[in-house]
C-alpha cells in the first residue's frame, strides 16, 4: 500500500518488482492511495502488478474491507508519516502480519507495525536490540 506509485523515488526503485514475483508462489496486490499523474512509473505498476487497486477515493473502511475480503497474508506499507500516508488502515490490522519497508528508513514505533524490512546500512546491527 502506497501514495507513491507516480513519479516519485520509491515508484522509480520498485516500478518492475511487482511483475517479478512467482505466481506460483505469491501474488502481489498494490494498493495506490492517491490518484494516477499519468508517468511512465504508475503506468508500469499498475499494468504488472499481478493486481492493482485505486483506493484513491476508498474510505478507511472500504479499504480494510478489501483487504480482508482479498485475503492479504502480509500487508506492507510503503509510506511513512505524511498527511497522505493511511496509517489508519494499518491501524485497524486488516492483515495477520504488518510490515514498513522502504518508505522510512527505521522503526514506525507503531504496534501496528510488526516488521521492517531493512538491510545492515539503513538499519546497522549495533543498533539491534533482542
Amino acid at each position: 500500500m502506497s501514495s507513491d506509485f507516480n513519479n516519485h523515488p520509491l515508484a522509480h526503485l520498485m516500478q518492475s518488482d511487482f511483475g517479478l514475483h512467482d505466481p506460483t508462489r505469491v501474488r502481489a496486490f498494490c494498493y495506490a492511495t492517491t490518484a494516477s499523474d499519468g508517468s511512465v512509473h504508475r503506468a508500469r505498476i499498475e499494468r504488472e502488478a499481478p493486481v492493482f487497486r485505486d483506493a484513491t477515493l476508498w474510505s478507511v473502511e472500504q479499504l480494510v474491507a478489501q483487504i480482508v475480503a482479498d485475503g492479504i497474508h502480509i500487508l506492507v506499507n510503503l509510506d511513512r508519516y505524511r498527511r497522505v500516508a493511511r496509517n489508519e488502515v494499518f491501524a485497524a490490522r486488516p492483515a495477520p502480519t504488518q510490515m514498513s519497508f522502504m518508505g522510512f528508513a527505521g522503526t514506525l514505533g507503531a504496534e501496528w507495525c510488526d516488521y521492517l524490512l531493512a538491510n545492515e546500512t539503513a538499519v546497522p546491527p549495533s543498533m539491534l536490540q533482542p
